[in-house]
C-alpha cells in the first residue's frame, strides 16, 4: 500500500489547511505568559536598531550573562521592520507560519527515516495536530513554538547528513543546529540525541562486522527472527530500569488525574502528560514499538529511534519541558504504528480504508478537543489591560514603570513600549536581558567573572556571571520606600509612575506571596492618579530629574 506522489501532496495539504483552521484566533490577543517578555525584547530592537543585551557573540545563544537566546526576538522584529505591521500583529503571523513549518519539517524527518509516503504523511499529522504543537504555535511569542517548528529539521539534516556526507549537507545541519542552539536553551537535550545518533552508527558497524567475521551464527534464521525482540526486550528492561532507579517517577505524583506517591499514579500521570503533548497518537506509540522490530531491512532509523529512547528516559523528569524535545520521535513512533495497523489488514482494502479514516479522525478530534482545554488554561490579556498599556502608550512619558504585579506589568510593557520593573515579567527574576534592553545599566558596569568550573550543572545557563546585579532587590526596595526621593542606588531606573492592580492596592505581589508596599500606601496622599479602568491604576510619581519632597505617610504594619 504505497501512496503516489499526487495523493501525499493532496494529503498533506489537507494537513495544512486543517492545521490553519485549528489555530484561528480564538481571542483578540496573543496569549501566555513568555511571550509578553519576547514581545518586550522585540520591541527593544525595533526601538534600539539592535539588540543592547549583546555583550558577547554567547549572548546570541543566551550562554552570556544578561541575555537570553535572540533568534526569536530578531525573527520577530525582522518580520515588524519588513512589512511595517506592529509587533503584535507580526507575532500572529509568525505564529501561524509556524504551524505549517513544523508539519513540512516532520514530513521531510520522516522521509528520511524512510521513503514511505504513508509514514511521511502519517508522521506529519501526528507531529502538526499534536496538542503540544497546537497550543504552542497558537498567537504567542513564546521561543519555545519555533523550537519546536525547527527540531524536525534537525533530526532531518542528521540523517541525510549520513546517508550522504557532502560540504552542503554538513553546513546545512551545522547551520540547522546553530539557529536551534540561539532559538532556546532546550537545545542542551539535543546532546542526548547526537549522542544516541552516534551510537547507532557504532552499532551498525558493529553489526556489519560480526555478519562478515560470524555470519553462521548473525545470519542465521533463528537469530535473525528473534534478535529485534531481544533488543527491544532489552530497551524496555533497560527503560524501566532507568525509570525505577531515579527520581524521574517522582516529578508525576500529582497530576490532573490523582495524586500520590504509588507506581500506578505516577505511571498514569506520566501517560496523561505524554498524552497532552501527542494526543491520541500515545497508543500507537506502542505499536510503532513492535512494528519496529518487524522492519526488514533496518537503517540507522531503527537503532537511532531505540537508542534516542533510552537517552530520553532520565530527561522525562523535566515535566514541564518534556513533550517540546521528545514529540518528533513520538511521531515517528506513532506513525510506524498507524502505518503498521493499515497494512496488517491490507489484504482487505475496504477495512483498511475504513480504519485509516478513523484513525484520522479519532487522532484529529482528540486533539482538538485537549487543544481548547489547554487554551482555557492558557492565560491571556484582558480588554482592560490591554486598554491600561494602550494609555501609557499614548503618554509618552519618559522615566521607568513599577508595577505591584509582574505579569500585569510585563504585558502592559510589550503592548506600551515602555520600561519596566520588575524585570522578567511574571516570574520577577533579578538578572535579565531587560536591564540592557531599558538602559538600566551601561554594558562598562556589568562586571562578568567565570565561576569555578566545579559550580556547573546541567541547569547552568553559562560559565560567567555578573555580580553585583540584584533587579528583584532594587524593585523591592522601590516599593518598600514612601513617596519621595529614591537612594542613590535607585536613581539608575528613574521610577516615574506606578502601574496598580487594584486587588492588590497598598501591596505588591512575588512568587505566589502577597507584600505590604510604603509606596503603594504613600501615594493616595501624596500621587496624582492619572488613569483608572476599575481594575488597574496609573499613578504619576514625578518626572525625571525632578525630586519630590517626602511626605509622612504611615509605613506598613
Amino acid at each position: 500500500m504505497q501512496l503516489s506522489r499526487k495523493v501525499t501532496l493532496t494529503l498533506l495539504a489537507a494537513i495544512l489547511t486543517f492545521n490553519l483552521l485549528l489555530r484561528y484566533p480564538r481571542g483578540g490577543h496573543e496569549i501566555g505568559v513568555d511571550s509578553f517578555f519576547i514581545h518586550a525584547l522585540t520591541g527593544s530592537i525595533v526601538s534600539n536598531g539592535h539588540a543592547k543585551w549583546t555583550l558577547s557573540p554567547a549572548s546570541y545563544f543566551g550562554w552570556y550573562p544578561l541575555s537570553y537566546p535572540s533568534a526569536g526576538p530578531f525573527l520577530l522584529a525582522s518580520l515588524s521592520v519588513t512589512t511595517g505591521e506592529p509587533l503584535e500583529a507580526s507575532i500572529l503571523v509568525m505564529s501561524t507560519l509556524l504551524g505549517p513549518i513544523g508539519i513540512l519539517g516532520a514530513f521531510m524527518m520522516a522521509r528520511e527515516f524512510r521513503r514511505d509516503n504513508m509514514l511521511a504523511v502519517g508522521v506529519a499529522l501526528i507531529y502538526g495536530v499534536a496538542p503540544r504543537f497546537l497550543t504552542f504555535t497558537m498567537w504567542t511569542a513564546s521561543t519555545r513554538n519555533l523550537f519546536m517548528a525547527l527540531l524536525p529539521f534537525l533530526i532531518w539534516a542528521l540523517l541525510l547528513n549520513y546517508r550522504r556526507k557532502t560540504a552542503a549537507h554538513g553546513l546545512l545541519l551545522g547551520l540547522t543546529l546553530t539557529i536551534l542552539a540561539a532559538t532556546h536553551r532546550l537545545v542542551i537535550l539535543v546532546i542526548a540525541v547526537i549522542l544516541a545518533f552516534l551510537l547507532a552508527i557504532i552499532v551498525l558497524l558493529v553489526m556489519r562486522v560480526l555478519r562478515i567475521r560470524l555470519p553462521k551464527i548473525v545470519l542465521q534464521n533463528v537469530a535473525r527472527k528473534w534478535t529485534p525482540y531481544l533488543t527491544l526486550a532489552l530497551v524496555a528492561a533497560i527503560s524501566v530500569g532507568m525509570l525505577a532507579g531515579t527520581n524521574v517517577l517522582e516529578e508525576y505524583s500529582q497530576g490532573e488525574l490523582g495524586s500520590g506517591s504509588s507506581l500506578s499514579v505516577q505511571i498514569m500521570n506520566l501517560g496523561v502528560s505524554i498524552a497532552r503533548s501527542a494526543g491520541l497518537a500515545l497508543p500507537l506509540v506502542l505499536v510503532g514499538l513492535v512494528v519496529i522490530t518487524r522492519q526488514r531491512n533496518k537503517t540507522i532509523g531503527e537503532p537511532f529511534l531505540a537508542l534516542t529512547l533510552l537517552a530520553l528516559v532520565p530527561t522525562l523528569s523535566l515535566r514541564q519541558y518534556t513533550g517540546f524535545y521528545i514529540l518528533p520521535f513520538l511521531s515517528i513512533f506513532g506513525g510506524l504504528g498507524f502505518v503498521g495497523i493499515v497494512r496488517a489488514i491490507r489484504k482487505k482494502p475496504t477495512l483498511a480504508t475504513v480504519t485509516a479514516v478513523s484513525l484520522v479522525l479519532a487522532i484529529s478530534a482528540f486533539s482538538a478537543y485537549v487543544l481548547n482545554v489547554e487554551l482555557d488554561r492558557e492565560t491571556a490579556i484582558e480588554d482592560h489591560t490591554y486598554s491600561t498599556a494602550l494609555y501609557v502608550r499614548t503618554m509618552n512619558a519618559p522615566g521607568t514603570m513599577i508595577a505591584n504585579e509582574g505579569l500585569t506589568g510585563v504585558r502592559v510593557a510589550a503592548i506600551s513600549g515602555v520600561r519596566l520593573l520588575p524585570i522578567g515579567g511574571a516570574g520577577t527574576t533579578f538578572q535579565s536581558p531587560e536591564l540592557l534592553a531599558y538602559g538600566f545599566y551601561n554594558p562598562s558596569e556589568v562586571n562578568i567573572v567565570r565561576i569555578d568550573l566545579s559550580s556547573v550543572t546541567i541547569e547552568s545557563d553559562s560559565l560567567w556571571v555578573a555580580t553585583g546585579v540584584q533587579a528583584e532587590r532594587d524593585w523591592v526596595d522601590i516599593l518598600e520606600t514612601p513617596y519621595g526621593p529614591v537612594s542613590a542606588k535607585l536613581v539608575r531606573y528613574v521610577p516615574a509612575y506606578y502601574l496598580e492592580v487594584d486587588d492588590l492596592a497598598g501591596s505588591f505581589s512575588a512568587y505566589t506571596h502577597t507584600y505590604c508596599s510604603d509606596l503603594g500606601l504613600s501615594v493616595r496622599e501624596n500621587a496624582y492618579r492619572v488613569y483608572d479602568n476599575g481594575v488597574e491604576s496609573v499613578w504619576w510619581l514625578y518626572a525625571p530629574n525632578v525630586v519630590p519632597q517626602p511626605i509622612a505617610t504611615p509605613p506598613c504594619p
